[in-house]
């Protein structure tokens, strides 16, 4: 059975479909919003005795309530050459598999786009409803080798997305320069945006302390070549560790904290992220 994650969130859906999250639109019974008098307001099953008795002008208060929705759920993916290092697809797949089915036992649509140079079209689902999740796509995921050189469709990915505010996972290694990574957080700002930050320890905190490795470089995204010794182990996890503060401190002038995900992940850790947001 597959694992889910929970997700609340800190605004009101706009959808006027019935979902489990707190909406905008009056209507339903499910959350009191406050009252109304009846003349405008014709519900007399709501009519609330003790308001009306309280009204200074005599009328008939009536209870309002707000309906729950639902929202869109939504991953951006990074499928550009960077992510095809060591079991970053697999990674990717899983954290699909479970966030489609998380929307789907939810109520949720879910949406997923994948970005090289350009949107992937083998790799986009239109945010719709699931039944049982995006079995295809993550097959499909976890067997990509990814060949782009550049992400470059996420700097217009905001023209793809859904029209109303809805949820979205926005996950990469983020090997590009952090003004770009700006650029899009500045395209997504109707929407609310989970930085997910997939590195692999192979990358750079179990590194071999001596032999010959291939790395890619964090700020450019080249491959080299590189003889690997003590000393040049401990800069290169010192620069993943100061890359890492960087992107913390970006994220959070966007709002939301970044969630770092690697093949070990389990679904409660991101449970706990929205509860602890």
């Amino acid at each position: 059975m597959l694992e889910e994650f929970h997700y609340q969130l800190p605004w009101r859906t706009a959808s006027a479909h019935p979902g489990r999250h707190a909406g905008k639109h009056s209507g339903g019974e499910h959350e009191f919003h406050g009252h109304a008098p009846l003349i405008a307001r014709p519900e007399a099953h709501n009519i609330d005795i003790h308001a009306s008795l309280l009204d200074p002008f005599g009328q008939f208060m009536v209870r309002t309530f707000r309906q729950r929705g639902l929202i869109s759920v939504n991953i951006i993916a990074d499928l550009s050459a960077s992510m095809s290092f060591h079991g970053k697809m697999k990674t990717l797949a899983r954290f699909t598999e479970l966030t489609a089915y998380s929307a789907y036992r939810s109520g949720d649509h879910f949406g997923f786009f994948g970005c090289g140079q350009d949107l992937l079209p083998d790799f986009h689902l239109p945010p719709r409803w699931y039944k049982g999740g995006a079995a295809e796509l993550v097959d499909r995921l976890g067997q990509f080798d990814p060949g782009d050189s550049h992400c470059r469709s996420l700097l217009s990915i905001a023209e793809h997305c859904p029209r109303h505010r809805s949820l979205i996972f926005l996950v990469s290694d983020f090997h590009f320069p952090l003004h770009e990574t700006a650029e899009i957080f500045d395209s997504l700002l109707k929407h609310d945006v989970i930085p997910v930050v997939l590195w692999h320890p192979q990358e750079y905190r179990n590194l071999p302390e001596w032999g010959l490795v291939r790395l890619e470089d964090p700020e450019t995204g080249k491959d080299r070549q590189l003889l690997m010794r003590p000393a040049l182990k401990r800069k290169i996890i010192a620069a993943f560790e100061t890359r890492q503060e960087r992107l913390k401190h970006l994220f959070t002038r966007y709002g939301r904290q970044a969630f770092f995900l690697d093949d070990t992940f389990q679904a409660d850790q991101l449970t706990h992220y929205f509860y602890e947001q």
